[in-house]
């Protein structure tokens, strides 16, 4: 048997074991002769999924032959042709008679080394017949099929029973995942490359991301890492503007980088390895060749600190007792590692300064080691590792663009068939609506917005409510419990729910947004007296909630706030029903501070409560600006209301008809002028014509801000000539490029006039533009990043004082025409325009200038204006065939001898304004259809005869014309208008 024959059985071998692990039936896996895809078969029902199984399982054989071929083609190429088809022969062997009962192999975190290791033990005897070099290349070929044996178990799905239908349905992904997880394996360098067998365990085990604590489904719970992530922006403690963290990388050796509960500090650190061990940190000064260690603290809460020795046991506990003496300390001393330490806030408070001691004793036994360490904001002080030389950064909040962004990969990362419907609704939904926008700022809680909307079919939960409910039970709750973090005090989340709620409701009450943290503790500290069960001491409880909690922050030193806006007025609405206070919610319900705290309490209201709400809300004695606004904030309460008496609904629906949409200008100003709660109004409402659709848009423009951003994004598809031609108006109002690209790129816009050349940046956005219009008003306008536009028509015009360089318009290929009617320069280089057709220059102060056109000679149209000084049309000669001359503003001109050399090409003349022209001159044109004369003395027409195929004059503005000397020439047409 040849070794390529060899090699593709030992394929099948190796997928059949991998079946048998990811099946996770330890009695199939541990009869040798079992077959794992018998069984799989009875999973499914129907000869046609039978048959994508099989297939399926070919697929992964084909992806691991892709990767086994070129690697045996280089190993051991000195060895004969036949001991090395026999060593591939006694891997296969090793596979197909291993019998696989370890329990560890069934481990998430099997790898390589460790089944190799297994291997070898319980199949011992299948290189007794082999030479010393084909034995070594046994170890060499099984070494390397336990790797990818462990990376197609890793990348498949997880196996539940009944979910192979639907992993039958992603089998393209599943088959590209697998390839690529392949294809980016660290290369082992040698039969004991423990570095590479290192990487590769760090690759296996953290490119993954799982979202804790929302009771999602697996699916949507667990995707891809290195697909997902999104690189984030932090803040040094010096207030430097906002940087990606892969530019803060090479700056710094240490990092300590805080961040709020969910802002993605952990899933930083698992991005950070697993790009230090696939060594894609080429391009990041001093990170390219490091060997990154976890170490997650939570796993030493009650235990002694790891030495550098212990620092595999996170990622790689199988493989280290193979590690070579001294291999961590030999990285860590030549400066070619990196201690990734996270979660200083998930080890108790007494416990800190232990750990502080133990990274103040790394640094200093390996000063050029790296390091990054992470924790929330308040269980630290500031400054509290710059002794040790650390910079401090901080994790900032999404941007909407990231966001955009973040949605985008986490649905990419999902298996199966692409999701951009879905990906697009939940992006609209996101930015119509505030406090979705807000939440989607914390990387956790947009993950948990794209599973649950992604659970829900493409659609979130039909009340928000329910939403904040989530969200708030991961944060306080199940996120830590299913972390398996031990926090040394016990509260139910009801007892979290119960001390939150008065402090959130007890802000809103005075006004506060935030308070100095005393303030805050003494409200916890109140509420607590009435909380017998909790046997802790008030300020024990107060950090806690602080450092665990996930809802409350530290923003500065001494100052608590809730981490987001939306989860304060979700608790203080709560606690006001709670307490009954109806009547303070509606006299307040006209405040922008306390809209959200009353639209949230209808949701929390029983019907009693929700009828006495609404009722005192729509019966407010109050001027009418002020009604505008409570009936708007009626209208949003129906949202949040699941049950509601018929009259109350008939009559906010009523009110409700004649403000949304607005009809009107008018009415668009007014609603406007209610604040920025209206967008969420109009994000539910349909206009049912053009006009009102524009005055819809009118709106949400003059509120204005990101969500305004995010609610126009829902128009890009207009086609109503009013439509359009308001998002334009709009235009202004916004970001111009982010504008551009998301709401204008895909509108049919076919003109536009701008004069702002700060616009024309956004303008490559615009995929239909043909024709630009650019009233220059300021000198030196620079059209360079007009280059990345498929524009076919550009006219300058307006009052430029200084000269516009017309060269960087000859990126553009699709220019067809330009016209400047203002003062440029780089002719020449538009000789480069393939397709250009026509060419208007003026203000031309210096004819010789004009020897600069000489590279466009096949130019077909040519117009000059305001030329003052040419007196003849010597100078244009270089031009070979024009079609179409235009002569304006001309006032020396007389000769226009030169034509001649264009009898058989000029179809078009024009002279306008040459009041020295010599019209009686004109060569005999034969091929002229059309003579323009405006503001120009005409003589005797019968220069005319020799224009023999004229078909059209036209006169403007000239001297009275005798027309009987063309009384011959019936078929042509002559127009002539007064000045």
């Amino acid at each position: 048997m040849s070794i390529e024959a060899s090699a593709i059985a030992l394929t099948t071998a190796v997928v059949k074991a991998a079946a048998k692990i990811w099946l996770g039936d330890r009695p199939v896996a541990a009869d040798a002769s079992a077959k794992a895809l018998d069984l799989l078969e009875k999973q499914v029902t129907g000869l046609n999924d039978r048959r994508k199984l099989r297939l399926l399982f070919t697929n992964l054989e084909d992806r691991v032959a892709d990767r086994l071929l070129p690697f045996l083609d280089v190993e051991f190429r000195a060895v004969p042709e036949n001991e090395r088809a026999a060593a591939v022969e006694a891997v296969r062997e090793t596979f197909e008679c291993a019998a696989l009962t370890d329990d560890d192999l069934f481990d998430a975190d099997l790898d390589a080394a460790y089944l190799y290791r297994y291997l070898l033990r319980t199949v011992p005897r299948v290189t007794r017949l082999l030479s010393a070099d084909a034995t070594e290349l046994y170890r060499r070929v099984l070494r390397e099929c336990c790797a990818y044996l462990v990376q197609v178990t890793s990348t498949l799905p997880r196996f539940q029973p009944g979910a192979l239908v639907e992993i039958l349905q992603r089998e393209t992904e599943i088959l590209e995942t697998v390839r690529n997880v392949l294809a980016t394996l660290p290369e082992r360098r040698h039969p004991d490359d423990f570095a590479a067998d290192f990487r590769r365990q760090v690759v296996t085990k953290l490119d993954r991301m799982e979202l804790y604590g929302a009771g999602l489904t697996e699916a949507t719970r667990l995707y891809p890492l290195s697909v997902a992530y999104l690189s984030l922006s932090v803040t040094s403690d010096k207030d430097t503007p906002g940087d990606r963290i892969e530019h803060v990388l090479p700056r710094t050796s240490k990092i300590l980088l805080r961040g709020e509960a969910g802002s993605g500090k952990t899933t930083l650190l698992q991005w950070l390895a697993v790009q230090c061990a696939s060594r894609q940190l080429p391009d990041v000064g001093g990170w390219e060749d490091v060997e990154p260690f976890l170490v997650r603290l939570r796993r030493f809460s009650h235990s002694p600190l790891p030495a550098p020795e212990r620092f595999l046991d996170e990622v790689g506990r199988h493989i280290a007792d193979e590690m070579p003496p001294g291999w961590v300390h030999r990285h860590l001393r030549d400066g070619r590692a990196v201690v990734l330490v996270d979660g200083l806030d998930e080890v108790p408070d007494e416990r800190r300064r232990e750990v502080h001691e133990w990274l103040r004793e790394l640094v200093g036994a390996f000063p050029r080691a790296r390091f990054v360490v992470t924790t929330r904001p308040a269980a630290v002080t500031a400054g509290w590792l710059s002794g040790e030389g650390f910079t401090e950064v901080r994790l900032q909040p999404m941007t909407p663009r990231d966001v955009r962004t973040f949605v985008t990969r986490w649905h990419h990362a999902l298996p199966g068939e692409p999701l951009d419907e879905e990906r697009d609704a939940l992006i609209t939904a996101i930015g119509a609506r505030s406090a979705l926008r807000r939440i989607a700022e914390n990387p956790l809680l947009c993950a948990l917005l794209c599973a649950l909307h992604h659970q829900g079919s493409g659609r979130l939960p039909e009340n928000r409510m329910e939403l904040y409910e989530v969200a708030l039970r991961m944060l306080l709750d199940s996120r830590d419990i299913e972390r398996k973090i031990e926090v040394p005090v016990r509260l139910s989340l009801t007892d979290k729910l119960v001390l939150l709620r008065s402090l959130a409701y007890w802000l809103v009450r005075n006004g506060h947004t935030d308070v100095p943290a005393a303030d805050a503790e003494a409200r916890i500290t109140a509420k607590l007296r009435s909380m017998g069960q909790i046997d802790v001491t008030p300020h024990t409880v107060f950090r806690h909630l602080l450092d665990r909690g996930g809802v409350l922050r530290e923003p500065v030193p001494g100052r608590i706030d809730f981490v987001h806006r939306t989860f304060q007025e979700y608790l203080a609405a709560q606690a006001a029903i709670e307490e009954d206070d109806i009547g303070i919610l509606t006299a307040n319900a006209r405040l922008d501070e306390w809209r959200e705290v009353v639209v949230l309490a209808a949701g929390h209201a029983h019907p009693a409560q929700r009828e006495l709400l609404l009722d005192g809300i729509l019966q407010w004695d109050t001027d009418e600006q002020e009604r505008l606004k409570l009936d708007l904030v009626a209208l949003a309460c129906l949202e949040t209301s699941p049950v509601l008496s018929e009259r109350l609904r008939n009559e906010i629906e009523d009110r409700a008809s004649t403000l949304i949409p607005p009809s009107n200008h008018e009415e668009a100003k007014a609603l406007a002028g209610a604040g920025e709660f209206v967008l969420d109004l109009l994000a539910d409402c349909v206009p049912e014509t053009p006009e009102a659709t524009a005055a819809t848009i009118y709106a949400i423009a003059l509120i204005g801000g990101a969500g305004a951003m995010e609610l126009l994004t829902r128009y890009r598809g207009a086609r109503d000539e009013v439509v359009v031609k308001e998002l334009i108006e709009a235009w202004q109002r916004f970001d111009q490029v982010e504008f551009a690209e998301r709401v204008l790129a895909d509108l049919p816009i076919d003109y536009l006039g701008v004069d702002d050349p700060g616009d024309f940046a956004a303008l490559e956005h615009l995929r239909h533009l043909e024709h630009l219009e650019i009233w220059c008003e300021i000198p030196n306008v620079d059209l360079r990043s007009l280059v990345s536009t498929s524009l076919e028509r550009i006219n300058l015009t307006g009052f430029s004082a200084g000269s516009i360089d017309l060269g960087p318009l000859a990126g553009i290929p699709t220019l067809r025409a330009i016209v400047a009617e203002v003062k440029t320069h780089g002719w020449e280089r538009l000789a480069e325009l393939p397709n250009l057709e026509f060419l208007q220059l003026s203000h031309i102060e210096d004819i010789h200038r004009l020897t600069e056109l000489a590279p466009l000679r096949h130019l077909p149209a040519l117009t000059l204006s305001s030329v003052p000084y040419l007196e003849d049309l010597q100078i244009l000669s270089f031009l070979d065939q024009p079609a179409k001359l235009t002569f304006q503003d001309c006032p020396s001109l007389r000769d226009v001898h030169a034509l001649i050399r264009w009898t058989g090409s000029l179809t078009e003349l024009t002279f306008d304004e040459c009041p020295r022209v010599d019209l009686s001159s004109l060569p005999p044109l034969t091929e002229l259809r059309l003579l323009h004369i405006a503001e120009t003395p005409v003589p005797d027409l019968r220069f005319l005869s020799g224009l023999s195929a004229l078909q059209e004059l036209r006169l403007h503005g000239t001297n009275e014309v005798d027309l009987s000397s063309l009384a011959d020439r019936p078929g042509l047409k002559i127009r002539t208008t007064a000045q």
